[in-house]
C-alpha cells in the first residue's frame, strides 16, 4: 500500500488500498482523535487491530477482518464519507480494506494534544 506523508502535517494519503487487510497507522498513545475520509468511489471499512473478546472476563483479541468478515469495522462511504474517532479509540493501530476493487484512496488525518 502506497503512503505519502507530509512534512510536518499530521495528514496521511493512501491510494492503493484493496480487498486484503492491511496495516493503515500504528499506535500511538499520544494521539488524541483520528479521521478517515474517503474521497474514492469504493466503499473503505477500517478496523481496529484489536476488539474485546465477546466473554465474560475476556481481554483483547487479534482482529482478522475480510470483505465478508467486517464485524469491528467502521464502513466510510464512498465519495466523501468520514469516520471520526476519538479518545482511547483514536490511540489504537487501525487496519484498512475496501469492500471491491484494488488501488482505492483513503485520506487520514491525526490530532495530537499540545
Amino acid at each position: 500500500m502506497g503512503t505519502t506523508s507530509l512534512q510536518n502535517s499530521t495528514i496521511s494519503a493512501f491510494s492503493a488500498i484493496g480487498t486484503t487487510v492491511a496495516p493503515l497507522v500504528g499506535a500511538n498513545p499520544s494521539r488524541t482523535k483520528i479521521t478517515f475520509h474517503n474521497p474514492g468511489t469504493i466503499d473503505i471499512v477500517v478496523f481496529p487491530t484489536t476488539v474485546l473478546q465477546g466473554t465474560a472476563g475476556g481481554g483483547s483479541v487479534a482482529l482478522a477482518p475480510t470483505t465478508s468478515l467486517l464485524g469491528g469495522g467502521f464502513r466510510v462511504f464512498a465519495n466523501g464519507g468520514e469516520v471520526t474517532r476519538e479518545g482511547a479509540a483514536a490511540r489504537q493501530a487501525w487496519q484498512v480494506l475496501s469492500v471491491s476493487g484494488s488501488g482505492n484512496p483513503l485520506t487520514v488525518m491525526e490530532e495530537y494534544s499540545r
